[in-house]
C-alpha cells in the first residue's frame, strides 16, 4: 500500500508511518518546508524507509499538490494541529464524488470536536488529565510524569490498526474518516482504576514502585535493583529463593494480605537475604532454579547487550550510522515476529526533497467508495473471526480492541477463568462486592476487559474437547493466547497443530518475553517486566532513585502491539494467502515506545539523566503543587508564546527577570523557575487553572484522580465512555473506544461483557452447526458449563 504521512512533528503520524514502513508499505512524508529540524535521535529512529519531502499544504499550490498525491494513496494519517485540518481540509485530500483512501486519520491530543480541539497540549498534560499522573511517584513527593511520547506512540499504533483494518474491511468497504484524541487513548489504557471507583469506591493513588495490591516492588541489590509482584502461587518458591522456608506457611507472611500488612519487614527481609548479589544473576536464578516472575531495572545499554534480545534479533542493525564508539548502530525492531519469517530491515532517514511530479505519476491504489450511513464504518473487522484464549491484561485487550473494530471474538474459557464460586465478603473485584448467587459473572475488571465477546466455556481437557476446539478454527481466523509457551503444546493445539486444520489461520503468542530465545520460558508480570525495558534508567528522581509507572504499563504496551501484530498478519495474508504465527514480546514492545532513547545512548556513549518532569528542550515544564492536598497541575511554555501567555496570566513579572529572558536561560535557571511557579501555583485549584491556562494558550492539564477524570468535560462533551447493559449483570459503565469512524463510535452495537458461556449454544450451533442434543450432552459431560466447578 502507498500511505501519505503528513506531519511536521515526531509524534502520533510519524509512529504510525514507521509502522507501516516497516512492513513493506511505501510511505511518503510530507513536511511544512518551515518546520524547525527535529531532534536527530527520533529523526533517526522515527523516519527510517520514508520519503520525505517538503509540501505546504497551506498554500493554494502546496494543497493541490498534496490532493493529487493522496488520490494515489491509500492511507492518509495526519497529526496536524485541528485548526489546520478543518482549515485546509486535510481530511478531504484525494476524495471525490466516487470515493478515496481507504482510512483518512487525524490525530491530535483532544480529537477534532469537542471543547478542547484547538487548545494546546503535551506528552505531560495528557498524561496528567488521563490520570496516569497521578499514580506514578512516591506519595510524599511531587508524582512523576513520564519521559518519552507514550501517549502520541500509542495513538499512532492504533492508527496503524484503524487503517489496515479499514484496508481490510472483509464485509464493509469504503473511504473512513477517523478521529483519534491521544487523552481518550490514554484513558482507556488504565487496567483497574477505574474498576475500583466504580465498584469499591477506592481512588487509586501513588505508591512508588509498590506494587498496590501485591507485595511487588523494586529493591536494590549489589549493582542495581530488582522488581517483582508476588502473586500468591510465587510464594513458596519465592520464599525458598530467600532461604526463608519457615515462612511458607502461618499467618504473618505467607498470604498476601499478611505480607502487605507487614510491607516493612518483608521487604527489608529480602534486601537483607538478596541485596549483596548482582541483579541479573538474580533475575535468571528466580526464573530458571525458582520460576518467579522476578525482572531486574536494566540501563539502556543493559538492553543493548541483552543475550536474549540478540537471539531474537530485535536490535535491528541500521545502516550509515555508528556509536559513539564506533560500533554497528542498531535500532528497536518490530516487537511482533512471524515466526520462520525474517524480520523487516530498518532503514536509515532520507534528507528531505521537493515536492516532485514524478511522486504523482506512480502509486495508483484502489480508491473506495464513499461510506453510506448504515452505521457499519465503526465495523471494519466484521466479517473475522477469532478465538480469544488469553488471560490477565494485554492478551484481553488485544482482543478488546478487535472486538471494538467489529471482529467475532469468541471468548475460550476455562470454567475457573473467573474465580470460584463463592468470594469473601466485601471484595472490591467484583460489583457489590461479590455477595449474589452468581459473583463470578460480576467480576468487575474482568468484564471491562471482555466487552464485544461471545463466551464459550470449553474444558479443553475434556474428552472431545480438543476435537471441538479445532473443528472451531476451521472456521476462524484468528487464535490468540499467552499462556506459557509450553501450555499449549501440551493442550495438542500447537501452531503446527492448527495450521494442518486451516492454513490460513493467524496465530497469536502473547508472552512476556516471546516465545522463542534464553527467556522464551520465563514468567513475566508488568512489576518485573517494567524495569527490564529501560523506562527506570530515564524515570526517576534525582540521583539513583529509579522508578517505573505503577500502571503495570508494559501491559497496555503489549495489548496494543499484539493487536498491531494481528492485523499485519491479516494484511499479509491477503496478499500472500499464508496465515502466520505472530510471536509477541511484552518486553520488546515495551522498548520499542522509547526507541529514541535507545538510539540517544549510542550517539552520545552515556546513559541519560533523569530529569524528573523537566523537559530536555524547553523550559518551564513540571508539575507543580496546587490548593489542597495532594492536588497538582502540569504546565509548559514550549515557545516564546506561550511563554508570553503564562507571564501575562501570573502577573507576577517573570517576563522581566533576565534570569528567564530566552528559552536557553530559562534551562539554565530552572530551578529557580519551578520556585517562582509552584509559589503561584499553590494557591489555585488544579483543575480552574489548568482550564484557564489551556484557554489562554498555554498547555496545562490537573493532574487527576479516576473520580475526575471519569467526570472531565472534554471526554463527556465527545461522548467518550461507553455505557453497557448487560439482560443479567446490568449496566456495565467503562473507558469507551479509541476511535471515532465518520462521526460514529459504534457504541451501539456493542456488547457487555458476558456471562460465563453464555454463548455456548450460539457459538456450538451457530458455528459448528451441532444440535440440541449434542450441546445437552456436552453439557451433561461438564465438556461445557456455565459455573465454576466450585
Amino acid at each position: 500500500m502507498r500511505i501519505l504521512e503528513i506531519s511536521s512533528a515526531e509524534a502520533g503520524a510519524a509512529f504510525a508511518g514507521k509502522l507501516f514502513a516497516r512492513w513493506g508499505h511505501e510511505v511518503i512524508r510530507a513536511e511544512l518546508p518551515d518546520r524547525e529540524s527535529p531532534w536527530e535521535p527520533e529523526l533517526i529512529y522515527l523516519h527510517g524507509g520514508k520519503r520525505r519531502i517538503a509540501a505546504d499544504y497551506r498554500t493554494e499550490e502546496g494543497r493541490a499538490y498534496l490532493d493529487r498525491l493522496a488520490a494515489t494513496c491509500d492511507i492518509v494519517v495526519t497529526d496536524a494541529i485541528p485548526a489546520d485540518v478543518r482549515e485546509y481540509r486535510l481530511l478531504d485530500l484525494g476524495m471525490t464524488d466516487e470515493g478515496g483512501p481507504a482510512a483518512r486519520i487525524a490525530i491530535s491530543p483532544f480529537g477534532l470536536t469537542g471543547p478542547y480541539a484547538d487548545l494546546p497540549a503535551t506528552e505531560a498534560t495528557l498524561l496528567a488529565m488521563a490520570g496516569h499522573t497521578f499514580l506514578m511517584g512516591d506519595p510524599d513527593r511531587e508524582p512523576l510524569s513520564m519521559p518519552g511520547h507514550y501517549g502520541s506512540y500509542q495513538a499512532g499504533s492504533l492508527a496503524y490498526v484503524a487503517g489496515l483494518a479499514s484496508a481490510l474491511a472483509p464485509q464493509t468497504p469504503g473511504s473512513r474518516e477517523i478521529d483519534i484524541s491521544i487523552l481518550e487513548v490514554l484513558v482507556g489504557l488504565h487496567q483497574y482504576t477505574d474498576v475500583r471507583y466504580y465498584y469499591g469506591d477506592r481512588i487509586r493513588s501513588r505508591h512508588g514502585n509498590r506494587v498496590e495490591h501485591a507485595a511487588g516492588t523494586m529493591l536494590p541489590v549489589k549493582d542495581g535493583w530488582i522488581g517483582f509482584s508476588l502473586l500468591q502461587n510465587f510464594w513458596e518458591p519465592f520464599a525458598m529463593m530467600i532461604g526463608r522456608p519457615d515462612l511458607v506457611e502461618g499467618d504473618r507472611m505467607s498470604t498476601n494480605e499478611g505480607r502487605l500488612a507487614n510491607r516493612d519487614e518483608f521487604e527489608a527481609m529480602v534486601i537483607e537475604a538478596l541485596g549483596d548479589k548482582p541483579k541479573y544473576e538474580l533475575f535468571r536464578e528466580a526464573q530458571e532454579t525458582w520460576r518467579v516472575a522476578l525482572g531486574y531495572t536494566a540501563t539502556l545499554q543493559d538492553c543493548l547487550e541483552d543475550p536474549h534480545l540478540a537471539e531474537r534479533e530485535f536490535w535491528r542493525p541500521l545502516p550509515g550510522y555508528t556509536t559513539k564508539d564506533g560500533k554497528p548502530f542498531v535500532v528497536p525492531g518490530s516487537p511482533f515476529r512471524f515466526v520462520g519469517v525474517d524480520r523487516p530491515a530498518e532503514r536509515p532517514p532520507t534528507e528531505v526533497e521537493p515536492a516532485s511530479d514524478a511522486l504523482l505519476a506512480t502509486g495508483g491504489a484502489a480508491r473506495r467508495p464513499r461510506r453510506s450511513e448504515d452505521g457499519s464504518a465503526a465495523r471494519p473487522l466484521e466479517g473475522v473471526r477469532i478465538l480469544d484464549m488469553t488471560q490477565v491484561w494485554a492478551g484481553p485487550l488485544s482482543a478488546r480492541l478487535l472486538g471494538d473494530l467489529g471482529a467475532e471474538v469468541i471468548l475460550v474459557e476455562p470454567a475457573t477463568a473467573r474465580g470460584p464460586s463463592k468470594v469473601p465478603p466485601g471484595s472490591v473485584a467484583y460489583v457489590n462486592g461479590g455477595q449474589m448467587p452468581d459473583p463470578w459473572n460480576y467480576a468487575a475488571l474482568f468484564n471491562k476487559l471482555h466487552r464485544n465477546r461471545k463466551s464459550l466455556c470449553l474444558d479443553l481437557k475434556a474428552e472431545g474437547a480438543r476435537e471441538l476446539f479445532l473443528d472451531l478454527v476451521r472456521e476462524s481466523d484468528v487464535v490468540m493466547e499467552n499462556f506459557s509457551a509450553r501450555a499449549m503444546t501440551r493442550l495438542g493445539l500447537s501452531y503446527d497443530t492448527l495450521r494442518e486444520v486451516n492454513p490460513r489461520i493467524i496465530y497469536a503468542s502473547l508472552p512476556a518475553f516471546g516465545q522463542h530465545g534464553p527467556y522464551g520460558q520465563y514468567v513475566g508480570y508488568g512489576p518485573g517486566i517494567e524495569p527490564m525495558i529501560g523506562l527506570a534508567a530515564i524515570m526517576g528522581y534525582e540521583g539513583d532513585e529509579p522508578r517505573i509507572s505503577g500502571t503495570t504499563i508494559t501491559d497496555a504496551m503489549g495489548g496494543v502491539a499484539g493487536a498491531a501484530g494481528i492485523l499485519t498478519a491479516l494484511e499479509r495474508r491477503e496478499v500472500t494467502g499464508e496465515g502466520a504465527w505472530v510471536d509477541l514480546s511484552q518486553h520488546e514492545a515495551g522498548m520499542a515506545l522509547f526507541g529514541e532513547y535507545f538510539v540517544e545512548r549510542q550517539l552520545t556513549g552515556e546513559e541519560p539523566q533523569r530529569l524528573i518532569n523537566a523537559h530536555r528542550e524547553y523550559a518551564p515544564h513540571g508539575i507543580y503543587p496546587c490548593e489542597g492536598d495532594d492536588n497538582w497541575i502540569a504546565l509548559a511554555a514550549r515557545d516564546e508564546a506561550e511563554w508570553a501567555a503564562l507571564c501575562r496570566m501570573a502577573g507576577r513579572g517573570w517576563e522581566s527577570d533576565p534570569r528567564f529572558a530566552t528559552a536557553e536561560a530559562r534551562r539554565e535557571h530552572r530551578a529557580a523557575l519551578d520556585d517562582a511557579i509552584a509559589d503561584w501555583t499553590r494557591g489555585r485549584s488544579h483543575i480552574a487553572l489548568a482550564d484557564e491556562l489551556r484557554r489562554g494558550g498555554v498547555p496545562a492539564g490537573a493532574v487527576l484522580r479516576v473520580n475526575e477524570y471519569l467526570e472531565e468535560p472534554g471526554l463527556l462533551a465527545r461522548g467518550y465512555y461507553a455505557d453497557l447493559r448487560h439482560d443479567q449483570t446490568g449496566r456495565q459503565q467503562f473507558d469507551g473506544g479509541a476511535w471515532v469512524f465518520d462521526g460514529d463510535r459504534g457504541y451501539d452495537r456493542w456488547l457487555a461483557g458476558p456471562t460465563l458461556g453464555e454463548h455456548n449454544a450460539e457459538v456450538l450451533s451457530g458455528v459448528l452447526g451441532l444440535s440440541e442434543e449434542r450441546i445437552a450432552d456436552l453439557a451433561a459431560r461438564g465438556v461445557i458449563r456455565d459455573r465454576p466447578p466450585v
